[in-house]
């Protein structure tokens, strides 16, 4: 059994939602992403340009332990997301430590075959709060290119405001230069979306719940 620890000593490791593990990643799950990204085929192509022989899972391992170390030492925290009932890997977010003080930037992706159940929402949802009950930011970013218009959408369902049309950024080395749309939530607006009365369970480094 988990024994609680004070909230602020380390981040959250661990997030539990209805039917979702939302967790720091590890070593074995290299080979989950792969299939997740394999399987999906153009629906990634925005996060993971196709080619004929697929990413290989040494590129995945790469990333995942660079996710890791990055997770580790407080920097961006970057979460594999699981499905609760069967452990598949259904997808990634994180928070990313670009948007600038007092502030966290949502990320996210989802395969293909787990859209349409509401999980992406959920997934998502759970970043939400733990910016914001966890991380205590007075702002949260969400970024997407302008003909995402599934991500566009997710940010509205969960009560971000369109701030504007970015024009010409590139907010990361593999990320392709474009006009971005951002969205915005404070921490003011949070108590009224959807995000604030989802049913979560936090555990840091030890195990231990929080929160």
């Amino acid at each position: 059994m988990s024994t609680f620890a004070p909230a602020g000593l380390t981040p959250p490791y661990v997030l539990r939602t209805a039917r979702l593990v939302v967790r720091c990643l590890e070593p074995a799950d290299a080979s989950q992403r792969k299939e997740a990204v394999d399987s999906s085929g153009e629906h990634l192509d925005e996060m993971f340009p196709r080619t004929p022989e697929g990413i290989p899972l040494e590129v995945h391992a790469a990333h995942v332990r660079k996710m890791r170390g990055s997770f580790d030492l407080d920097q961006d925290r970057g979460y594999g997301t699981f499905e609760l009932e069967t452990g598949r890997m259904l997808g990634e977010t994180g928070l990313l430590k670009r948007a600038g003080l007092g502030a966290l930037e949502i990320s996210y992706w989802f395969r293909r075959d787990a859209v349409g159940r509401g999980l992406a929402t959920e997934m998502a949802s759970a970043m939400v709060k733990t910016a914001f009950e966890f991380d205590k930011v007075k702002r949260l970013d969400l970024m997407c290119l302008p003909e995402n218009e599934r991500s566009a959408a997710m940010a509205r369902r969960l009560g971000f405001t369109f701030e504007g049309r970015l024009r010409d950024r590139q907010l990361a080395p593999h990320h392709t230069r474009a006009d971005l749309l951002c969205f915005t939530l404070l921490d003011s607006e949070y108590p009224r979306t959807p995000a604030s009365q989802l049913q979560l369970e936090a555990y840091d480094f030890l195990g231990r719940r929080i929160g």
